[in-house]
């Protein structure tokens, strides 16, 4: 190789030094970014009933997270979230107090709290990826539930609605937070530079939910 051809391989190798990183690996650097997400319907099962110490329920409502993330557009990521659980109207709880049975129906009743989640990536391909998503977190209960306690078979009104935490206290549990817990199977896609778009199923404490979606927007180095 003459000295010519070797100042020519040289400045090559230079040049690729300093040469600019492709904008993907710029872009899978960590940031901080913000994230929504909904879940249309969550359930509890009745099957679940003997888990809550209850005779009948039947809980359903929807789900709102809004918070914070810092992850990359082309893995995992962690974050903290505002969680706020609407309960259905339609929604049934019966418990056991003694000899009695209380049964309630919600009426305004909600739960709202904090969760931290963790979105782990085992697959990747292309702008696509498959993982798990986990969180844990606690709630309050907040709201009023109305129904009636059954002494034996006689039904008395409950005279006024009560707080959705006092009907735990009916029945002797003294229950100030209510904990949070998700686990589910999810698929992510890019849809952006930054934006990545993540649906997900499986459990969510109090209950499961067929499907689940966020979003998420990373802001990049700044």
């Amino acid at each position: 190789m003459t000295r010519a051809a070797r100042a020519v391989g040289g400045l090559w190798l230079l040049c690729l030094a300093l040469a600019p990183a492709p904008a993907y690996a710029q872009l899978d650097e960590p940031s901080w970014g913000i994230s929504v997400g909904f879940a249309p319907l969550w359930r509890v099962p009745d099957t679940l009933a003997g888990v809550f110490d209850a005779n009948e329920l039947d809980i359903k409502g929807r789900e709102l997270r809004v918070g914070l993330v810092r992850g990359t557009t082309l893995g995992g990521e962690w974050g903290i979230s505002l969680v706020h659980k609407r309960l259905s109207e339609k929604s049934i709880v019966s418990v056991r107090q003694s000899n009695d049975v209380i049964s309630v129906v919600t009426d305004d009743a909600e739960l709202l709290g904090v969760e931290v989640h963790r979105f782990f990536s085992f697959v990747r391909a292309g702008r696509a990826q498959i993982g798990v998503n986990l969180g844990g977190g606690v709630a309050q209960m907040r709201g009023f539930v109305t129904g009636s306690v059954d002494p034996r078979g006689g039904g008395v009104a409950i005279q006024a609605p009560i707080g959705f935490s006092e009907l735990f206290t009916l029945t002797g549990r003294d229950i100030d937070v209510f904990p949070l817990a998700r686990a589910e199977l999810a698929v992510a896609a890019m849809i952006g530079d930054r934006t990545k778009v993540r649906v997900g199923s499986g459990f969510n404490m109090p209950g499961v939910q067929i499907v689940s979606v966020s979003l998420s927007v990373l802001m990049g180095r700044y």
